[in-house]
């Protein structure tokens, strides 16, 4: 018994038209689209007006800021009741924005690092006990 074995047909590679140009950076064709070469007055002046299009970090709205801080302070909430109040027990990115915005002068991060570093300055009267109560020197929330 023998089987005759047909290979498939190589397709043979079309070029794409207009690839060299697709290969280049949107600054190099803008700056070859007339077929001559730039001055280099001419280079240094487009350049100069890209970096001026270019976006620019906005600071942020009041809405984005407090959503911020919200999601920082839920974070530092979270890792004191599973990990201990303290302010190593936070991961060490989202301690680092609760320290970036303790140094921006945050009122809200204030208080929270002050919490978790044992400082209870800003705790409204009657809560000593509470947060006496909760927290533990071994780490652990009773």
């Amino acid at each position: 018994m023998s089987a005759d074995i047909f290979p498939f047909p190589k397709p043979t590679p079309t070029p794409i038209p207009n690839q060299q140009g697709m290969r280049q950076s949107r600054r190099d064709r803008m700056m070859n689209q007339n077929g001559e070469p730039l001055s280099p007055e001419q280079k240094a002046a487009f350049v100069t007006k890209a970096r001026a299009r270019t976006a620019k970090p906005r600071p942020w709205a009041a809405e984005d800021h407090a959503a911020h801080v919200a999601s920082v302070v839920r974070i530092a909430i979270r890792s004191a009741r599973r990990r201990g109040v303290r302010l190593e027990s936070m991961l060490s990115i989202p301690r680092g924005w609760l320290l970036e915005l303790c140094e921006q002068g945050d009122p809200t991060c204030l208080v929270v690092r002050d919490w978790l570093n044992g400082n209870v300055a800003h705790v409204p009267d009657g809560f000593e006990e509470t947060l006496s109560a909760a927290t533990v020197d071994d780490g652990e929330v009773a």
